[in-house]
């Protein structure tokens, strides 16, 4: 009898130990994600404006270079329950056009054709990216974040309306994030986690279970390029050196892929940054050709007093645009380029 009430009591001794461990790891690992142990010492590159706090997120940013505008997501918020309009407006980064000091800094609002399809209500555009052709034509991919209509929306641009040229749904996006285009209608985007929010995502993220996906879509035909990738995010693709960058949440790390020939992805490295990357720009002008070496700089950090939740960035020759999951939309001159 004794030894049997020993035993017991070393079971619940046991049993109470391994529980209060995990439950610490549990604690630790969302403290960590929080980042509640970092610093923030403000920056610019020089001086820094908002473009617009109007829409409760600035969530996506495409910069097209043929046509010198960067097309943004608006109304991410609206996703979590904030009261926004959402939409997609335009930037224009030339300078040389003959507008006003005041005209410079305006965002145009575009109207969209749906085309008779139903999609009007449940838009709530999060990433963006875009394809320019060789005569001209402009195609822009939008993530749509409705919690109950996640959606790829394919779009073609005319001035200032786009028009909607179709849609990819599927009933395992669940919380997509990011898309990175590398041919016309050719899409790599990100599913982040099993769970779309609550607090099943928040365990997921906690144990880092690792049940994000990287998706292809060739045209016509949906398939899984990569599965079981930690809490994948931003997408950005070098197209010179076929290499699609992924951030991952929470291990705060970037990931290389080469995208092989016929669009399989091989995994190159991991790089961590100590900070969760959640939107991707790949300036290819600069870097080495085998993009083996990696220059790490910080050109702007803010305490959350002027912008909050970035979770987008394009970045031209003299201009920075900062966009926020939440918030507003911030514009940066680029005057101390030698720290960026």
């Amino acid at each position: 009898m004794g030894s049997q009430s020993s035993f017991l009591h070393f079971m619940h001794r046991f049993v109470f130990w391994v529980l209060f461990a995990m439950i610490s790891c549990f604690i630790l690992r969302v403290l960590i994600v929080l980042d509640l142990n970092k610093r923030i010492y403000n920056h610019t590159p020089g001086p820094c404006r908002v473009l617009t706090e109007k829409f409760k997120g600035t969530s996506g940013l495409a910069f097209v270079e043929s046509q010198k505008r960067v097309y943004i997501t608006l109304g991410y918020g609206k996703a979590h329950n904030l009261t926004t309009n959402t939409g997609i407006a335009f930037y224009n980064t030339n300078r040389t056009d003959g507008r006003n000091q005041q005209e410079i800094y305006d965002l145009i609002e575009m109207t969209i054709n749906w085309n008779g399809n139903d999609y009007q209500n449940t838009f709530i555009p999060t990433g963006i990216d875009s394809f320019s052709s060789s005569n001209g034509r402009v195609l822009l991919y939008v993530v749509n974040s409705h919690p109950d209509h996640q959606c790829i929306h394919f779009f073609q641009v005319d001035n200032t309306k786009l028009n909607h040229r179709k849609s990819i749904c599927d009933s395992s996006f669940t919380s997509l994030q990011d898309v990175s285009v590398v041919g016309p209608d050719r899409i790599f985007f990100t599913n982040m986690a099993a769970f779309g929010r609550g607090w099943a995502q928040v365990v997921e993220f906690a144990l880092q279970t690792g049940q994000g996906v990287i998706y292809y879509y060739d045209g016509s035909k949906l398939s899984i390029a990569a599965s079981s990738v930690n809490a994948p995010t931003g997408l950005g693709y070098d197209s010179k050196r076929r290499i699609l960058y992924v951030g991952s949440l929470i291990r705060e790390s970037l990931f290389a892929y080469k995208v092989e020939k016929d669009m399989s992805l091989e995994v190159m490295y991991e790089m961590m940054l100590l900070t969760s990357p959640i939107g991707l720009f790949v300036e290819s002008k600069s870097g080495d050709e085998e993009g083996k070496s990696w220059v790490t700089t910080e050109p702007y950090a803010n305490d959350g007093a002027t912008i909050s939740a970035s979770s987008a960035i394009v970045y031209t020759d003299d201009q920075m645009i900062i966009g926020s999951t939440f918030g507003r939309l911030l514009h940066c001159d680029l005057t101390h380029a030698h720290i960026t």
